[in-house]
C-alpha cells in the first residue's frame, strides 16, 4: 500500500491583498503531482493559533503563506511550543523580506516546486527576550516607520506606503540614549536606530549583505544621530554594496552572538515587521534553530 506524505498549508487571506486565494488550486495541483496530501489552516482574528500544531507528527512540513508578519507569528508559535518541523515559505505578503533573502520565487507555482525539490536547511533564529525572529530586529527610526505605517494604506499601496511614511518620519527623527553590551562592542551612546540582522535586508534593502543565515552570528548596524549627513555617501555605497567596508563616523558595524540593549526610556523594538518587546532586551542567536525548505 502506497503511503502518501502530508503537508499543512497555513495561510493568511488578508496578506498581500488576498493574493493567496487565487493561488490555492495551483498549490493543491502541484502538491498532488508530488504525491502529497495537503491539509489547510486558515488564519483569522478569532482562530486559536495553537490548533495549527495539532497532530504535527503527521506532517512532513508546514507551508506558510503570507508576509513577514505571518512567518514571524508561526516561527514564534513553533519555538514557544518547542516544536521542530521544516517550513516552506510562499511570498504572498507585501514586503516578503525574508522570502527575498532566501531567493524564493514570487511565482507561487515556482515557489512550490522549489520547496518540494529541496532538502531542509537549518538556519539561525534570533531570540529577543521571550520572542523570536528570523530576519531582523530593530530599534529606532526603522521600527517607527514599520509600526506607524497605516495598515489600510499598505493594503492599497503596498511598499509605497512604507516609503511615504518613511519620508515623513525621517523629518522628525529622535535621538535615543542606549547602553549596548556585547563581547565585541559595548558603549553608552545616542542612536537613531539599531538594526540586528539574521538575514540580509531591511525593507528589501541589502544593508547587511555579508550576513549568513547559519553562521551563529548577527550582523549589527548602529546608526548615530549624525547619520543623516552621511546619507548621500551611504546611498552611493549601497548601490555598489561597499558601505560595510567604508568607515562612516555615524555607523558602527560588527558581528555578535549576543547583544543587550538598555535604554533611558522603554523604547519599543520591531521584529520582522511586527511590534516586539520594549527595552531592556537581551538578544541571542540560536545557532541552526529552524529548518527551512527551498533555500538555494
Amino acid at each position: 500500500m502506497r503511503i502518501q506524505k502530508r503537508a499543512k498549508l497555513i495561510y493568511n487571506p488578508a496578506s498581500g491583498s488576498g493574493k493567496i486565494i487565487k493561488e490555492l488550486d495551483k498549490i493543491f495541483k502541484i502538491y498532488q503531482e508530488f504525491d502529497y496530501i495537503i491539509d489547510i489552516f486558515r488564519i483569522s482574528k478569532d482562530c486559536i493559533k495553537e490548533d495549527i500544531l495539532k497532530d504535527i507528527e503527521l506532517y512532513d512540513h508546514f507551508l506558510i503563506s503570507g508576509g513577514d508578519g505571518t512567518v514571524n507569528s508561526f516561527v514564534n508559535l513553533l519555538k514557544k511550543n518547542n516544536k521542530d518541523i521544516p517550513i516552506g515559505i510562499l511570498p504572498t505578503g507585501t514586503a516578503n523580506d525574508f522570502a527575498n533573502v532566501i531567493d524564493m520565487p514570487k511565482d507561487i507555482g515556482e515557489a512550490c516546486r522549489k520547496i518540494l525539490n529541496s532538502k531542509a536547511k537549518s538556519i539561525d533564529v534570533g531570540r529577543i527576550n521571550d520572542y523570536f525572529f528570523i530576519n531582523i530586529a530593530s530599534l529606532g527610526i526603522f521600527s517607527t516607520i514599520s509600526q506607524t505605517t497605516d495598515r489600510t494604506l499598505i493594503k492599497t499601496m503596498g511598499k509605497l506606503a512604507y516609503v511615504l511614511n518613511g519620508i515623513k518620519e525621517f523629518t522628525k527623527v529622535k535621538k535615543l540614549k542606549v547602553m549596548l553590551e556585547s563581547e565585541q562592542y559595548s558603549t553608552i551612546t545616542d542612536v537613531i536606530s539599531i538594526l540586528i540582522f539574521n538575514g540580509r535586508s531591511a525593507g528589501n534593502l541589502p544593508l547587511a549583505y555579508n550576513a549568513l543565515l547559519d553562521d551563529g552570528y548577527f550582523d549589527i548596524l548602529v546608526l548615530k544621530p549624525d547619520f543623516i549627513g552621511d546619507v548621500p555617501e551611504m546611498s552611493a555605497a549601497l548601490i555598489t554594496k561597499t558601505h560595510l567596508e567604508k568607515k562612516f563616523h555615524s555607523v558602527k558595524y560588527f558581528k555578535t552572538k549576543y547583544l543587550k540593549i538598555v535604554g533611558v526610556d522603554n523604547y519599543v523594538t520591531d521584529i520582522d515587521g511586527e511590534t516586539g518587546p520594549s527595552l531592556p532586551v537581551e538578544i541571542e542567536c540560536i545557532h541552526k534553530g529552524l529548518k527551512v525548505l527551498g533555500i538555494s
